[in-house]
């Protein structure tokens, strides 16, 4: 549990995580990925999870609180070295990249660069977007490159469960907000759950996952006749039920960010079905 606890530090999981995800939309809408594009979503996503990281180590007044704003603040120079280096090397791949992905990725790109730069103008003001935008990067990010790059037209089902997952990450990381609001208001860390409250935030949350279980089952209902719609039905519904076993059993998973571990690793269910 403790080396693993220093992969969910690095975000090592949360990248493994979103390459599984990735691999699982290629399976839905039929696409063959280059080995580029998986390359370049892994260096991404951890590009912006360490970025964040770093700067909210750099702007805490004590970022002893958490395991992981303590980790980077003590290996600040050597992680900005090597997130250069990952920058670079991403750049690099980016214009490697297939057409219709590279296009796609400018957008993406652009809603990174307006999170990080209302981070760094408002550093003074909390910024509650947070986990509303990061769902949305890493949501696209991950069918990014499956969709550009598809080989089936894209139907009701398909919208669906692009709908499903967005939904499924939002509620991720609304979930840690709700267990890190302590934390982030001694540090001053905007949230939405430090805006509208932990009670306003429980009752989104399960109002989010309730969605995300009634609509997997009518989906699996539905579309039974399609195998992959009803695999991929299957798919998210576990991937819910970890984000409702931890919300319901909050004494246990609230420590030691027992959460943060089991949400994380909730994304690699989609290897079920690979």
């Amino acid at each position: 549990m403790r080396f693993y606890r220093y992969l969910n530090a690095l975000s090592i999981d949360v990248v493994a995580g979103a390459v599984v995800c990735a691999l699982f939309f290629a399976k839905l809408l039929q696409s063959e990925l280059p080995v580029v594009v998986l390359v370049t979503l892994a260096l991404a996503v951890w590009s912006v999870y360490c970025m964040d990281h770093l700067w909210d180590a750099r702007r805490s007044p004590n970022p002893t609180l958490t395991f992981r704003h303590y980790f980077h603040k003590s290996y600040r120079k050597l992680l900005t070295t090597v997130l250069v280096v990952v920058l670079i090397l991403g750049i690099v791949l980016f214009w490697c990249l297939p057409d219709p992905v590279k296009s796609m990725g400018f957008i993406l790109t652009l809603s990174i660069l307006i999170y990080f730069l209302t981070s760094f103008f408002w550093a003074s003001k909390p910024v509650y977007h947070k986990e509303l935008l990061i769902a949305f990067a890493y949501s696209f990010g991950v069918i990014l490159g499956p969709f550009a790059l598809r080989q089936t037209p894209i139907t009701a089902p398909h919208l669906l469960i692009f709908i499903q997952f967005t939904t499924l990450a939002f509620s991720n990381l609304l979930l840690f907000s709700y267990f890190d609001t302590k934390s982030d208001t001694e540090q001053n860390f905007g949230s939405l759950s430090r805006s509208i409250g932990k009670k306003n935030t429980r009752l989104i949350i399960v109002m989010l996952l309730t969605l995300l279980v009634v609509t997997t089952i009518i989906g699996f209902l539905i579309w039974f006749d399609q195998v992959l719609i009803r695999q991929s039905q299957w798919v998210l519904a576990l991937m819910t039920v970890p984000l409702i076993v931890t919300l319901t059993w909050q004494s246990y998973f609230g420590q030691s960010d027992r959460y943060r571990i089991l949400g994380d690793t909730s994304f690699f269910i989609p290897l079920l079905i690979l």
